[in-house]
């Protein structure tokens, strides 16, 4: 399918997705909660949106990660414990979509580096958790799970960089990195220090994260086609 089949729209969206983190990090800065409850639902839309007029194959396993990923943003809203153990869940499930997806599109995963580069990952986590948590938390056990799937991303992702130095790799380790910033400060904001600061930082990561990562799917797509020929 033609991916410039909608230009104007396809050109616009970017714009309208930035503008709209931007709006979002003003609505954290000044507490505007209404106009969160309003506008941070639709910023994983607007990125679907945009994958799906750009993507040459439209991946089912991505556009269902994006939804699971919408379902936590709207559940992370509420201040409700019952809540944020939803929305933990629901990221969990988009967390392993996205792996799934990952290992998919990069050419070959060696289990050697993976290991050797998940490591610190899941020494630093467990460090995190021990911090902020305790078993006696609805959320300690999915937290625990997203801890440890966030560390398998980052092995692969920065055990592939390494290997291999190409745009999708690129893309997906800058991606990781900056899911995993994001997670350290949701799990302090949440669990041990709460701060406004946090929050603005917050949705500047969300948005690039899940910009760089579309970015991976779009340039990974890109080489699976130029490979096919």
């Amino acid at each position: 399918m033609d991916t410039l089949a909608h230009p104007k729209i396809a050109r616009i969206l970017p714009q309208c997705f930035f503008a709209l983190m931007a709006v979002l990090v003003v609505c954290e800065l000044f507490v505007w909660k209404m106009a969160l409850l309003v506008l941070k639902p639709m910023l994983i839309p607007t990125l679907m949106l945009w994958y799906w007029l750009t993507s040459t194959k439209r991946n089912a396993i991505y556009l269902l990660a994006l939804l699971f990923a919408l379902a936590s943003n709207v559940f992370l809203l509420s201040d409700e414990t019952k809540f944020l153990v939803y929305g933990i869940v629901s990221f969990m499930v988009y967390r392993i979509l996205t792996i799934v997806l990952v290992v998919r599109l990069v050419q070959s995963i060696l289990w050697l580096p993976f290991i050797v580069a998940t490591l610190p990952f899941l020494f630093i986590f467990s460090c995190l958790i021990n911090l902020t948590l305790t078993p006696e938390m609805p959320s300690f056990y999915p937290t625990i799970i997203n801890g440890l799937l966030i560390a398998a991303l980052a092995g692969i992702a920065l055990s592939n960089y390494v290997l291999n130095d190409n745009k999708a790799n690129s893309w997906l380790a800058i991606s990781t990195l900056l899911f995993i910033v994001l997670v350290f400060l949701f799990m302090i904001q949440h669990y041990y220090l709460a701060n406004m600061a946090f929050k603005p930082m917050s949705a500047i990561l969300f948005a690039f994260a899940h910009y760089t990562f579309y970015r991976f799917v779009i340039e990974s797509e890109k080489r699976k086609r130029s490979d096919d020929y």
